[in-house]
């Protein structure tokens, strides 16, 4: 049994999706299962983990323009011949998927969040044309899963369940008489992330309380405004520090000097970010939002879900910064909850039951890429995810090449 998982990279890419695909394929093939990866974008990060880890991958450069990107896609499949296809996050990949079902590959699409894009996905690949749903869908958190099960059961998509596991830690934070660590991991982005407020939350509870300091890892397109907001607090480059990108591997040693762990998005799915944090002892400090957080924080059990990016979050860094006992009971509490319900092996044993499933399914022949091209009208969901050329520039420009051509055979260069 093959399978090929798609993602995208570039130089400083980060994320959870990047963290769970990093831990889950090393998994994967450790029990047999043969795994490849298709990366779309420029080589980065991603390209060099899974070197590393010895998981086989085919790069596409970046192409802007979905129908071209879509024969890549099929270009590659044909190459690979997968016996499973998982686009997980890329446009074009859940196109390709439909057209190579219908060759016999099975086809598996993964929900992330409850964002637009992902609600695209649901309206194309489950409730769309017939030609190119799924043969299964993996929700990554009971609300998500709860949220499009109307649809997957209209329309017979089978739906499975499956959280992104991480490791457990073998050393954990440990309270310290001289400071208290706020740490916020993930993307530098303004849109779900809001990473410019919460970086401003945090400046603002650091100069609220002496003994707290603030952390903030990842990178993103935002991260000049992050600079500047640190830059203009008057707080040093100590006590609200800009750390960057940080490796996979890497995440659990950073941790482990934090305290409480800071999530103010508008929307997530299951963060990886907070389960590694968890899985440490961080406590989490989480904004009440669309997502599945709930599924894994019981505030006051092990963490603290608050109600807004001011008062409420400032109240929940002084409760725990103010009463160690209370801190170390969320904490012990929140690494409970990971070891019980979200740990990588039990990740890894989900995706591979679902995956086993299909070999029962006969041979098929190899897939070969169609000739012809035809896609469903582009959601504008997708965004910037699904460009496409207009018929009328497309036209004009197929007009232009043919008379370019035939003027260079009627008036060649002497």
């Amino acid at each position: 049994m093959k399978v090929v998982f798609c993602y995208y990279d570039g130089p400083n890419d980060v994320g959870g999706v990047s963290s769970w695909l990093q831990r889950l394929l090393p998994g994967l093939q450790a029990v047999g299962v043969e795994v490849e990866v298709h990366m779309f974008g420029s080589s980065g990060a991603n390209c060099a983990g899974f070197a590393r880890q010895g998981i086989p991958f085919r790069l596409i450069p970046g192409e802007p323009e979905t129908p071209r990107a879509v024969r890549n896609c099929l270009k590659l499949i044909e190459e690979s011949q997968p016996d499973i296809y998982v686009p997980n996050c890329i446009v074009p990949a859940y196109f390709a998927a439909g057209m190579a079902r219908r060759q016999g590959v099975h086809t598996v699409g993964v929900l992330h969040s409850v964002d637009p894009f992902y609600e695209a996905v649901v309206d194309e690949f489950v409730c769309g044309a017939p030609a190119f749903r799924l043969s299964s869908l993996v929700a990554v958190s009971k609300f998500i899963e709860e949220s499009v099960a109307v649809s997957t059961e209209k329309h017979k998509v089978i739906t499975r369940r499956i959280g992104c596991g991480v490791p457990l830690a073998s050393e954990f934070a440990q309270r310290s008489e001289d400071v208290f660590r706020l740490v916020y991991t993930g993307r530098l982005e303004e849109e779900q992330k809001r990473i410019s407020e919460v970086t401003r939350a945090m400046c603002a509870v650091v100069k609220q309380n002496p003994g707290v300091e603030a952390w903030i890892v990842g990178d993103g397109s935002a991260r000049p405004a992050v600079e500047r907001i640190i830059q203009t607090s008057g707080l040093g480059p100590h006590r609200v520090k800009l750390l960057g990108r940080v490796e996979v591997s890497r995440i659990y040693s950073v941790l482990q000097q934090c305290h409480a762990f800071v999530l103010l998005s508008d929307y997530e799915g299951l963060p990886v970010s907070m389960l590694e944090a968890m899985a440490v002892g961080v406590v989490p400090i989480c904004l009440d939002m669309r997502s599945g957080i709930r599924e894994a924080i019981q505030s006051g059990f092990n963490g603290l879900i608050v109600q807004n990016r001011q008062e409420d979050f400032y109240a929940a860094v002084q409760t725990l910064k103010n009463d160690s006992v209370r801190w170390a009971e969320f904490s012990a509490n929140a690494r409970a909850t990971v070891r019980e319900r979200f740990s990588e092996e039990a990740c890894a044993s989900a995706w591979e039951e679902l995956l086993r499933s299909f070999d029962r399914t006969p041979r098929r022949p190899p897939f070969k890429s169609p000739r012809l091209l035809s896609l469903p009208r582009r959601n504008p969901k997708f965004g910037i995810y699904d460009q496409r050329t207009p018929l009328l520039r497309k036209g004009l420009n197929h007009l232009r090449i043919t008379l370019g051509h035939y003027r260079r055979k009627l008036f060649p260069a002497a």
